[in-house]
């Protein structure tokens, strides 16, 4: 190979570029994005079995040595090459920065290149005066075999006036073809060169040496570093055709290698960075890659499906990883279509739709009961040119909120796909890790989802709304039902206690047997007060309280339907009380504070019990109906005799039939 002079760049700024990609799957999928530019339906990664090469090989439309050179390895400039351009396949290019072939820099020693294309290379210079004298060797830049270059060289010489005529060769200059020297000899005036190059048949293998690089990097500038990048070029055969382009990385770091040979953690593994370290390079790259979206065979989460339709022009057809034995067809996963995933609500699922100055972006935003594993799904995804930008992350919110809102953001997952718009030359940062603020469309994307000023709104609001009020009514409810049943659990205490006094057979048990003989009326101002319920409120969280019977479960919610429907007909929500052989209706009251603690009206067989007793708020629930209970029901046997109501009483209240009492 023969050394080959690259552009220039400031040494003081080349560690930096080199060092923009981190970690090393981020800068590996360059590669695959070069491959995606290049209008490859197939990208194939292969790793060498002790992790120290990978080579990434592509069947796009390859490279020329001067595209090499000239694009490949041009450090800067690219945004202004590929604005707004498309590939022959209509694919908005995604690499734009101009500093891609250093991503890999940092993480190994040396890259190799190998390529061909069935492309013409052209160039022009602009001669002010004549008689001059060109190498075209070194207008080319890239060293080619002389005898190789006449074959597929082609040159023109015109006039730089009005009506300009074509030169001739051997008349007005003269084209010494083993040296590749172009002289002309006569004052002609101001001329232009039309320098042509014809590449097919042509391929090239060429090396970057970056341990030379980054050593030297403080010492030289890039232009003089001659041995820094080498290349040959070659005639391929019919026989031997190229096609597409491979790229190899060798020298892989230690850490690199050590990173990848990492094992997976012991134990019941959630999140991704506890898999393996295989395991975690394909999971980012088919995160980082323009790959199809995975579609697990009986995913229930349909209606996000379609939110995801992505053009094929935005993605590679295939992505294959290979190591050993393993193998892997990459397909981008994305938390709702993942294997096993909870369906999502349709409370919990919001469509996103920007047509705005520009922009155009679709997607979803989904909310979960639970936080969201693997934690690397949690956030929102933006993809740009079939890429995502960074992490999933909430574009700032995470700042802005606290407490509740800011924990609900563990249960929120979503994918934007942009159309158009935010653009990858001038709105993403080197290494497309994120935005620039500044950008009029980031601006646009950022109000849209997360809203404007220190409140989140925007589709981000809405769902973390639907978050908190799931998690408000799943408490809340569970906070009822646990209420009915302790109510339910006071009732059977004072029923088991009084079967158990009057089985004893003593004056206690006579005294019990003839108050419930009785049909005497006890109940005065309790019968006329407000009936209330004090455990079932008429709304929960913007839902309506619905009772009714014979449900599968204690309580069904129907977001959709925005209604609570509580079973009425379950033991645990009976409101009677048996009294040895006697049932009686307990009935709540809003009576007011002087009013007695609980009445008994024992002609119509009813118990009232005063919710608006002062002794309500001095204890739990529970222990307010069974001391209320007690105390009604030891007053009625003790027939007004104090001492007697007090032992009755006390003995109601201290038999336990659960270890809690």
């Amino acid at each position: 190979m023969v050394g080959m002079r690259l552009g220039g760049i400031d040494p003081s700024i080349l560690r930096e570029l080199s060092g923009v990609y981190k970690p090393f799957v981020k800068a590996l999928k360059e590669l695959i994005s070069n491959a995606f530019d290049a209008d490859a339906d197939y990208a194939r990664v292969e790793f060498s079995d002790d992790f120290s090469t990978v080579t990434v090989i592509d069947d796009g439309n390859g490279m020329t040595p001067f595209e090499f050179r000239n694009d490949f390895t041009r450090i800067g400039g690219g945004g202004r090459r590929w604005t707004g351009e498309k590939t022959p396949k209509g694919r908005l290019r995604i690499g734009s920065k101009g500093i891609g072939f250093l991503a890999l820099a940092r993480y190994c020693g040396r890259l190799k290149v190998e390529s061909a294309a069935n492309r013409s290379f052209q160039c022009q210079l602009g001669l002010p005066e004549t008689p001059a004298t060109i190498d075209l060797s070194s207008l080319l830049g890239v060293p080619i075999d002389q005898d190789l270059l006449r074959r597929h060289l082609v040159c023109e010489i015109w006039q730089n006036r009005p009506r300009g005529k074509r030169l001739k060769e051997g008349q007005q200059y003269r084209w010494k073809r083993k040296r590749t020297q172009l002289s002309i000899d006569q004052d002609v005036g101001p001329v232009t060169l039309n320098v042509t190059v014809d590449c097919k048949d042509l391929a090239f293998k060429a090396a970057l040496d970056f341990e030379r690089l980054l050593r030297l990097a403080d010492q030289a500038d890039l232009e003089k570093l001659e041995d820094f990048a080498t290349v040959e070029v070659d005639e391929t055969s019919e026989q031997n055709p190229w096609s597409g382009t491979r790229v190899t990385a060798e020298q892989l770091k230690s850490f690199v290698r050590r990173d990848l040979r990492m094992e997976r953690r012991k134990g019941y593994v959630r999140n991704v960075s506890s898999r393996g370290g295989f395991e975690q390079f394909l999971w980012y790259l088919s995160r980082h890659t323009p790959v199809p979206y995975i579609a697990p065979i009986g995913c229930e989460n349909e209606a996000i499906t379609k939110l995801l339709t992505v053009s094929p022009e935005l993605t590679l057809s295939r992505l294959e990883v290979f190591h050993g034995k393993t193998s892997a067809s990459l397909r981008r996963p994305i938390y709702p279509l993942e294997k096993d995933s909870p369906t999502v609500p349709a409370d919990m699922l919001i469509k996103v739709d920007i047509d705005e100055g520009g922009l155009r972006a679709t997607g979803f935003l989904a909310g979960y009961t639970g936080v969201i594993f693997p934690a690397e799904f949690r956030g929102i995804s933006i993809r740009v040119r079939g890429v995502s930008i960074g992490d999933p992350a909430f574009l700032g919110a995470e700042l802005l909120l606290t407490g509740a809102h800011k924990a609900a953001l563990s249960q929120v997952t979503g994918e934007i796909n942009i159309l158009s718009g935010l653009d990858a030359v001038d709105t993403l940062n080197p290494g497309r890790e994120s935005f620039y603020e500044e950008s009029e469309h980031y601006k646009i994307l950022r109000r849209r989802v997360i809203g404007d000023g220190e409140r989140v709104g925007g589709y981000l609001g809405r769902i973390v709304a639907a978050v908190l009020r799931r998690s408000q009514v799943r408490s809340t409810l569970t906070d009822i039902l646990s209420r009915v049943a302790l109510r339910r659990r006071a009732l059977e205490d004072i029923s088991a206690a009084i079967t158990h006094l009057i089985a004893r057979g003593d004056n206690t048990a006579s005294m019990l047997r003839k108050m419930l003989k009785s049909k005497r009326t006890r109940a005065n101002g309790l019968a006329s007060a407000r009936v209330l319920d004090p455990w079932l409120p008429s709304r929960v969280g913007g839902l309506a309280v619905i009772l009714t019977h014979d449900l599968a479960e204690p309580a069904v919610v129907d977001y959709e339907a925005e209604e609570i429907k509580i079973d009425r007909s379950r033991f645990e929500q009976e409101r009677s009380l048996l009294l040895f052989d006697r049932r009686f209706a307990v009935i709540h009251k809003k009576g007011r504070p002087d009013q007695p603690i609980a009445e008994v009206d024992l002609k119509q067989g009813e118990i009232f019990i005063n919710w608006g007793h002062p002794v309500q708020l001095q204890m739990d629930e529970r222990g307010f109906l069974r001391t209320s209970l007690a105390w009604v029901l030891a007053k009625q046997a003790a027939n007004r005799k104090p001492d007697l109501m007090m032992d009755l009483a006390l003995q109601f209240i201290s038999f336990t039939t659960t270890p809690d009492g």
